[in-house]
């Protein structure tokens, strides 16, 4: 390994957890890298251990309101008297600080005072049941969002973020190949530069699917990594015990359908379908008759009326409904 590939301040061969994740998350790391660290956490369990803890310190302290870090920031800084070195940006800052400490992470970052990024902006958006939104971000990318759904966004000077926790979201992402667009969305992240896809976060998988343009989708750690480039009407999906699901083609329209209030089912396994509805409904409906569950129906319902939906299921499926005192709904044999 050319000691130029990473400059001078980060070591030859990391040999701990600390400047391994510097290492892995700087950017520029090489092929050889990604086979010394699988190698590094297969030797002893505790590695891989140690290295997942320093990533959720690193998360904790990127999830914390930045008025809540300055004043802590401005709390230890009283107690150094050195000035601080120039500037940088918080990402760069906090891995060098790693490299050169083996601190913990949250440790060194809370004591710089020179961490953020002024022009960084830190967002949160969440949406009810049946509501539906519309956002400008601060780079001009347009983000929709379905109902039941959270997310979290991140823009500075060499970065643009979104975490979504839950639910799903349309993004049209305006190109700027100087800072790709990420979204995180627990067992996988979504890489692009300028594109229109949907991403859809359940419990344990993260669907994508993408309009026009390409995204990279990854998954996994880094000595488990495995990833999909996926093109317009291509669907996968990332899932949190399993590997990477192949890639599918998708009517993206029919997929995107809750935009425009709407929820498409096109030869859809009956089980589906209510899963799908108790999406929009706020007391939620069950199948209490497990063998009409692979039996398949066709339909277009609105999503800004769940109740119609549920409803309209005796006229396409050999089912009838029982309502229950407190709204849920039992989908029974007819």
């Amino acid at each position: 390994m050319h000691e130029d590939a990473h400059g001078d301040d980060v070591p030859e061969h990391p040999s701990d957890a600390a400047h391994w994740f510097s290492r892995m998350h700087s950017g520029e790391t090489t092929e050889a890298d990604r086979q010394a660290f699988a190698a590094w956490c297969s030797a002893d369990p505790a590695h891989e251990r140690e290295y997942q803890k320093l990533t959720a310190q690193w998360n904790a302290v990127l999830s914390l309101p930045e008025a809540r870090l300055r004043g802590l920031m401005q709390a230890t800084n009283a107690t150094q008297a050195a000035p601080p070195p120039p500037a940088m940006s918080r990402r760069r800052f906090g891995l060098r600080m790693v490299a050169a400490c083996a601190l913990p992470v949250a440790a060194g970052l809370l004591a710089a005072p020179y961490l953020f990024d002024r022009d960084e902006k830190r967002l949160n958006y969440a949406t009810r049941k049946g509501e539906r939104r519309q956002v400008t971000l601060p780079d001009g990318s347009i983000l929709r969002l379905n109902g039941d759904t959270h997310l979290a966004a991140r823009f500075g000077a060499d970065e643009r973020q979104v975490e979504l926790t839950q639910g799903e979201a349309f993004f049209e992402v305006r190109h700027d190949a100087s800072r790709p667009f990420v979204v995180m969305g627990g067992v996988g992240q979504v890489t692009v530069t300028g594109t229109r896809f949907n991403v859809r976060r359940d419990s344990e998988s993260l669907q994508v699917s993408v309009e026009s343009g390409s995204v990279r989708l990854e998954s996994g750690p880094w000595w488990r990594h495995s990833e999909h480039r996926l093109g317009a009407g291509q669907q996968a999906i990332a899932y949190a015990s399993s590997p990477l699901g192949e890639v599918t083609q998708v009517n993206v329209d029919n997929l995107t359908a809750w935009q425009r209030g709407k929820i498409i089912f096109n030869n859809v396994p009956l089980a589906t379908v209510i899963n799908e509805m108790n999406r929009y409904l706020m007391q939620p409906a069950s199948l209490d008759a497990p063998a009409l569950g692979p039996y398949r129906i066709s339909g277009v319902f609105s999503v800004d009326d769940p109740l119609a939906m549920i409803d309209a299921l005796p006229a396409i499926a050999p089912v009838s409904l029982e309502r229950l005192p407190d709204g849920r709904v039992r989908v029974l044999a007819r």
